[in-house]
C-alpha cells in the first residue's frame, strides 16, 4: 500500500538523520563521523525514495520534506547547501540505473496528473480549508516557518485535486508528508454508479510488487485500495464482456452486477445456475414458433429462418434460398402477402405447415431435380415440426417488462435450445424498434454465450443487438470460456473483464486487448492472468485508464 511505503522511507530517513549523531557523538571528529553518514544516509534516501515511488518529481520533494525534518531535529550545521550534493548524486545514480533498466523515462507523478478527474466534494473542500487556515495561524504566529507554510498550501491545492479528505490533516505537517499527497493525485474516482467490488492493485511500472502475483515484467501490480465503480449509463454502450475459464466466478460477477446496480433483466440460464430473486420459466415445457413476423415482412422473416437453419445444418446456398421461397409460400397459404401490410398480424404459419406445404409440392412436380429440391429439405423441416414449435406460448412483452430467468438446463437437443434463443432474441429486437428509443431499461444476460456465436446468424444478430440496443435502452452481459467468438462485439462493449485464464491464445489475445501495444504491460498481463484466484479480475479503469486488479464483493 502507498501509506506503507511512504510510512517506512518516511521512518529510514528519519532513522538516517538520528542514528549517526547517536552512534557517533562520543567520538574524537565526532562530528566529522555524524556528517558523512548522515550525507551517506541522504545519498541512499534518493535511490531508495526514486525506486518506491517511480518519481524524479516526489523524489525532489522528499527532499525538503528532509529539510524540514532536520530544521524540526534542530540540525544546524546540517542546514545548508552542501546536503543538496548527496541527494542529488544519489538520485542521478537513480535515475541512470533506471533508464537504462526500463530504456525509457516515466514519471509516475506526471503521469498521474494526466488522468486526474476533477469533481468536488464540498465536505472535502471544507475539510482541506479549515486545515490550511490552521496551518496559516500556526506557521504565522505560533511557529515562523514560510517554508513549512508553502508546504501546507501545495497540500492543500493538491488535496482539492486528490479529493481525498480523509487526508486533510497532513497539510499541517507542511513538507512532511506533501509527497504522499502527491502520490494521490489521479487516484480519485466518481464514486457513482455500481459498486463491484474493490480495486486491490494498479498495474504500474515499478521496481517492487507489493502483491502475490509477480508479473515478470518492468511492470507490477502496486497495492491500491479503493471500491471499483462502473457506470453503465454514462457509457456509450450497455454492454459488458466477462471472460474466464470454469470456475473462475464469471456468473457470480455478473450476478453480483445485476445486484448491486439493480437492475431489471432477462438472463439466458443455459445450465440452470442463476438462482435469483426473479421469475423462472422451465423452456423445456414452453412453445414458441420461430415463424412468427415479429413486425416484419413475410420476405424478411423468411430469409431470417432460412439463414437460421442453414447456420444449425451447414445447408447449401441454393437450399437456403429454396427453404426461404417454401416459407414465403406458407405465408402465403395463411393469407400473410409481402405487399399487404394489413395481412402481418395475421396468425403466422408453423413448420407443420410448412412440412404440409412440401408434401404438396411434391405431388405436383413434374421433374426429379425438383422433387430432388423438396426432399433435401424434408428431414430438417420434419425436425422442426415438433411441437415446440407449434406456438408462442410465452410473451416477449411479459419477459422484456419483468425480471425473468430462462432455464434451458433441461433442453437436451442443441439445436432445439438454439433456435428458441435466436428467436427470442429476434423478437426482442422486434420488440426494441417498436418500442421506441429509451434511457436504460433493461440488462440482458447471455451465459456460454460461444453457443449462440459459434452460429453465422447468431454472430450477425448480436452484432445488431450490441451495435443498436443502446439507443433502445438495452444493454448486455455476455459471459464467455473463449474469446474466439466475442472479438467481434469488443468494438461495441464498454467493460472487458478478465478473470483466470489459463490457454495460451486466450491469454495472449486478452492481454493484448487490454494491454494494448505496450510489450511490458502485456507481459505483465499475460503472466498473472493464469494465476488470478476466483474472484479476482483483470480489467481497464474507463476513468483513470489505468488497468487494474479487481476483487469481486
Amino acid at each position: 500500500m502507498q501509506e506503507v511505503r511512504h510510512g517506512v522511507f518516511l521512518l529510514i530517513a528519519i532513522l538516517g538523520l538520528i542514528l549517526p549523531k547517536f552512534i557517533f557523538a562520543g567520538y574524537q571528529l565526532g562530528s566529522v563521523y555524524v556528517n558523512l553518514g548522515i550525507f551517506a544516509s541522504l545519498f541512499i534516501d534518493a535511490i531508495l525514495s526514486y525506486i518506491l515511488f517511480g518519481s524524479a518529481i516526489i523524489s525532489l520533494v522528499y527532499f525538503i520534506s528532509i529539510l524540514s525534518l532536520i530544521d524540526i531535529l534542530n540540525y544546524i550545521d546540517l542546514f545548508n547547501i552542501y546536503i543538496l550534493f548527496p541527494y542529488s548524486l544519489g538520485l542521478a545514480t537513480a535515475l541512470f540505473f533506471g533508464l537504462i533498466i526500463r530504456r525509457r523515462y516515466e514519471d509516475e507523478f506526471l503521469s498521474s496528473l494526466r488522468k486526474i478527474y476533477i469533481s468536488f466534494n464540498t465536505y472535502a473542500v471544507s475539510l482541506a480549508v479549515a486545515f490550511v487556515a490552521l496551518s496559516i495561524i500556526f506557521y504565522t504566529v505560533l511557529y515562523f516557518n514560510q517554508l513549512f507554510l508553502l508546504g501546507s498550501i501545495i497540500s492543500f491545492f493538491l488535496l482539492i485535486l486528490s479529493g481525498r479528505k480523509e487526508d486533510s490533516p497532513l497539510i499541517m505537517a507542511g513538507w512532511i508528508f506533501l509527497p504522499y499527497i502527491m502520490s494521490q493525485v489521479g487516484l480519485n474516482k466518481e464514486d457513482k454508479g455500481i459498486c463491484i467490488g474493490e480495486t486491490v492493485g494498479i498495474l504500474k511500472r515499478s521496481s517492487f510488487s507489493s502483491l502475490k502475483i509477480s508479473t515478470n515484467s518492468n511492470y507490477k501490480w502496486v497495492s491500491y485500495k479503493s471500491k471499483f465503480y462502473i457506470n453503465i449509463e454514462k457509457n456509450r454502450n450497455f454492454n459488458i464482456l466477462i471472460v474466464g475459464g470454469s470456475g473462475s466466478g464469471k456468473s457470480y460477477l455478473a450476478k453480483n452486477i445485476l445486484k448491486k446496480g439493480g437492475l431489471h433483466f432477462l438472463i439466458f440460464d443455459i445450465h440452470g445456475e442463476y438462482d435469483v430473486d426473479a421469475k423462472r420459466i422451465d423452456i423445456s415445457k414452453i412453445s414458441i414458433n420461430p415463424l412468427s413476423l415479429f413486425g416484419q415482412s413475410p420476405r424478411q422473416r423468411a430469409l431470417e429462418v432460412a439463414y437460421m437453419i442453414k447456420s444449425i445444418f451447414n445447408l447449401g446456398s441454393l437450399q437456403t434460398i429454396d427453404l426461404s421461397n417454401i416459407i414465403v409460400d406458407a405465408y402465403g397459404e395463411k393469407g400473410i402477402f409481402e405487399d399487404d401490410e394489413r395481412t402481418w398480424n395475421l396468425p403466422p404459419p408453423n413448420f407443420r405447415d410448412v412440412l404440409m406445404l412440401l408434401e404438396k409440392k411434391k405431388k405436383l412436380v413434374t421433374t426429379s431435380q425438383e422433387l430432388n429440391k423438396i426432399q433435401s429439405l424434408e428431414p430438417y423441416i420434419y425436425f422442426l415440426s415438433s411441437n415446440t414449435f407449434m406456438n408462442n406460448s410465452i410473451s416477449i412483452y411479459d419477459i422484456v417488462s419483468d425480471d425473468y430467468v430462462l432455464d434451458f438446463s433441461k433442453v437436451t437437443i442443441p439445436e432445439i435450445k438454439y433456435i428458441i434463443i435466436e428467436t427470442i432474441l429476434r423478437s426482442i429486437l422486434a420488440y426494441m424498434y417498436i418500442s421506441g428509443q429509451s434511457n436504460f431499461k433493461k440488462m440482458i444476460v447471455i451465459d456460454e454465450a460461444p453457443f449462440v456465436l459459434s452460429k453465422e446468424s447468431g454472430e450477425e444478430l448480436m452484432e445488431r443487438l450490441f451495435a443498436e440496443s443502446r439507443k433502445f435502452g438495452f444493454g448486455f452481459i455476455l459471459i464467455s470460456q473463449s474469446v474466439e467468438y466475442v472479438r467481434k462485439l469488443i468494438p461495441n462493449t464498454s467493460y472487458v473483464f478478465a478473470l483466470n485464464v489459463v490457454d495460451p491464445t486466450e491469454i495472449d489475445f486478452i492481454s493484448r486487448l487490454i494491454g494494448g501495444q505496450d510489450q511490458d504491460i502485456f507481459k505483465a498481463i499475460y503472466n498473472s492472468l493464469p494465476k488470478l484466484e476466483r474472484g479476482l479480475i483483470i480489467t481497464r479503469d474507463i476513468l483513470r485508464d489505468e488497468i487494474i486488479l479487481v476483487r469481486s464483493d
